[in-house]
């Protein structure tokens, strides 16, 4: 349990975004077991789950600007502590999901070992990978947001949101091989999920005032419900198969994730308690905190517990509608990650493995 002084010192409402994070990423990943059906097959409610769920990591970006901007440490000491906290549960997952596809799901091929530098041996590390990128340039991106101010922080989310409309102009507007070659193409890219948190964090939106709500909930709307019914109701004349629909519902940088990340962190914002009280509210106090800081060991874990433990002693699941399937075994793969986690958290060497 965490002592009252490092209890007060957390953030109630970024512990409870980073627990719906790490289960939206799992859910994410959970249709792979019926893939075939999931890519291919016209579902309304497979498009709901999949712009509901799409979110996942950029939250975790949103809370990784919300938390560390503005840097208020020397460069080099911000970067060596926050990699020491990422890289060595990163080469340790790298090395177990090795030793999984060598012996478990026999495809490892020299291409994994040889390319583990620029490409994660296991598709979900791609987060960390990007995350180290982030902490390396912070300190920089840092010194550009106070030069610049809010105004500047605002004209730079505006642009970088107008730029996540090109995905979806790749059917009326352009081939569909075209979208991702732009001259807004990496425009901000997963920085821009840093700089809306830090923003929403730091200014907030006037979310529930009688005279901007209505405002805001309209533009929140078009990015969640207008433009995914573009997608899948208006691109479908134009050739997009089904597979191109989910793929742009579920790019990172796209209106609708955008509109959503921003519903999810402001709704949690508003409604998460400002601190923690073991008094009056002890379960709170006792629970978010706890999951919380198993999210990362929860989140490196989650493929080889899927696929080694969940899947195999779930094949009734399987039989069911893939929705059905993709949530129930995502809750119990969430479930038993923080359990694995829990348990390695009591190793001497826990902060190497699942984080500190």
């Amino acid at each position: 349990m965490l002592s009252e002084a490092k209890l007060q010192r957390r953030i109630p409402y970024l512990d409870i975004l980073r627990v719906i994070a790490c289960l939206l990423v799992i859910l994410i990943h959970t249709p792979i077991r019926q893939y075939d059906i999931y890519y291919n097959t016209p579902s309304i409610a497979g498009a709901v789950y999949t712009v509901l769920v799409a979110v996942n990591c950029n939250l975790f970006f949103m809370i990784t600007g919300a938390l560390l901007l503005p840097v208020t440490m020397p460069g080099r000491r911000f970067v060596k502590r926050r990699l020491l906290v990422i890289l060595p549960p990163l080469a340790i997952w790298t090395v177990v999901y090795l030793l999984e596809h060598a012996f478990l799901l026999h495809n490892f091929t020299p291409r994994l070992l040889t390319s583990i530098l620029f490409h994660p041996v296991e598709g979900l590390l791609w987060y960390v990978y990007v995350l180290a990128v982030i902490y390396v340039t912070l300190p920089l991106v840092s010194k550009c947001i106070t030069a610049i101010g809010k105004r500047g922080v605002e004209v730079v989310l505006v642009l970088w949101v107008l730029s996540s409309f090109i995905p979806y102009q790749h059917g009326i507007f352009m081939e569909a091989s075209q979208y991702s070659h732009n001259m807004f193409g990496a425009f901000a890219n997963y920085y821009g999920y840093v700089l809306l948190g830090y923003y929403l964090h730091r200014y907030g939106l006037p979310l529930f005032t009688r005279g901007q709500g209505w405002k805001w909930a309209l533009l929140l709307v078009f990015g969640i419900v207008v433009m995914p019914l573009l997608e899948f109701l208006v691109q479908g004349n134009f050739g997009i198969t089904w597979q191109q629909h989910i793929d742009t519902i579920t790019c990172d940088i796209s209106v609708n994730n955008i509109a959503m990340a921003t519903l999810i962190f402001l709704l949690v914002q508003h409604f998460a308690p400002r601190r923690y009280d073991r008094k009056d509210h002890p379960a709170t106090a006792t629970w978010w905190p706890l999951l919380s800081k198993c999210t990362l060991g929860i989140y490196l874990s989650q493929m080889l517990v899927l696929r080694q433990v969940v899947w195999p002693l779930t094949p009734w699941l399987a039989r069911t509608h893939w929705v059905v399937d993709s949530l129930v075994s995502g809750i119990i793969a969430f479930i038993v990650c923080w359990l694995l986690v829990l348990l390695l958290k009591t190793t001497p060497l826990r902060r190497y493995i699942v984080g500190k």
